[in-house]
């Protein structure tokens, strides 16, 4: 089977309400995850992969865009776009999801401390991820999850002040965030974008987490919409 008659085999949900470039990205990596296609290998072009999904040039290109971003992908002038070699991917949203969601049918017991709750006015790679105006507030929110009382990840959140302001009444320690998301802005989270790679762990980080300073930590970057 040629590269190009891989794609070919896929279809989108054009009914669905996750907007289609990103439809496009998580199968891209899904592709990866399977192993039908490979770190080295070049991606069918834009107007290719435009004719095999029956969709915008426009879309393929964001979607295309925001892989080369997030490192999956990479692009060499006047050859092509590459699945680049040194991140690490996976099926993100699946994985993740059944990850925690597996923990307690395991015999584990979640808990999670809040280590800090504040208001501050946003970084600019907060506004961005966020789509915020310039000097927009928002509540941080870091925290620390344990699985059997065993230190598991430390998660550091950024919400919409004006938007979130009423999860400042609530206790994170024993509330879902996501849940207490729905409760209060009367809205579910329709989807998830995850990008995943190797780091070092912060000095802060090695105590909460009780690990050695050389240890090799994976870390997330994930948006809700």
């Amino acid at each position: 089977m040629s590269q190009l008659e891989k794609f070919n085999k896929y279809t989108l949900d054009k009914s669905a309400p996750i907007p289609l470039y990103f439809q496009v990205k998580n199968l891209l990596v899904d592709m990866l995850h399977q192993g039908e296609i490979s770190p080295g290998d070049m991606i069918p072009t834009e107007f290719e992969l435009c004719d095999a999904f029956a969709i915008s040039r426009t879309t393929i290109r964001q979607a295309l865009s925001e892989l080369v971003e997030e490192g999956i992908f990479y692009r060499v002038k006047g050859r092509g776009t590459f699945v680049s070699q040194n991140k690490v991917h996976h099926n993100l949203s699946e994985e993740i999801s059944l990850f925690s969601s597996s923990l307690p049918s395991k015999g584990f017991i979640l808990s999670t401390m809040v280590l800090e709750i504040k208001t501050m006015v946003a970084t600019p790679e907060v506004l961005e991820a966020l789509k915020l105006a310039t000097a927009t507030e928002v509540i941080s929110i870091r925290r620390l999850q344990f699985a059997n009382d065993e230190p598991l990840f430390v998660c550091q959140t950024y919400l919409p002040y004006t938007l979130c302001k009423n999860i400042l009444r609530h206790n994170l320690s024993e509330e879902p965030l996501t849940a207490l998301l729905a409760q209060n802005i009367h809205t579910k989270l329709a989807y998830t974008t995850y990008a995943l790679q190797a780091a070092t762990a912060t000095k802060d980080d090695c105590t909460l987490l009780d690990i050695s300073k050389i240890t090799a930590v994976q870390l997330v970057h994930s948006i809700g919409y």
